[in-house]
């Protein structure tokens, strides 16, 4: 009796790619979020969930809520789909999701602000 034999060797394309899709939006998500609570005071006061963490709390907690929803959605939508013609997009998409989060959620970019003096 093999220890593993209750699994497979490999998952579904659809679902893969579910996978991929709702990681690379919802890091579009985060990043957006991130550079919403340092900017508006409204955001940040909403995404206080547990005030002895601060607004961090929330941030997590909206990107967990973000990807299971959407990796439902994107299950559906690649159910039964020839997955072949996405592969190149999903995957293009999850890199530059990731560079853009990178960038993007730097304290020099999320903090610079443009000041005009009279």
């Amino acid at each position: 009796m093999k220890l593993f034999e209750r699994f497979r060797n490999r998952i579904h394309e659809s679902i893969a790619l579910g996978a991929f899709m709702s990681a690379a939006l919802t890091l579009q998500i985060a990043w957006i979020s991130n550079l919403l609570v340092h900017r508006s005071e409204t955001v940040r006061d909403l995404f206080n969930i547990l005030p002895s963490i601060g607004p961090i709390s929330g941030l997590y907690f909206k990107t967990i809520i973000a990807y299971v929803f959407l990796f439902g959605l994107s299950v559906l939508f690649f159910k039964g789909r020839d997955c072949s013609v996405w592969r190149g997009r999903v995957f293009g998409f999850f890199y530059i999701s990731i560079v853009m989060f990178f960038v993007l959620t730097m304290p020099v970019v999320y903090e610079f602000s443009v000041s005009v003096s009279e």
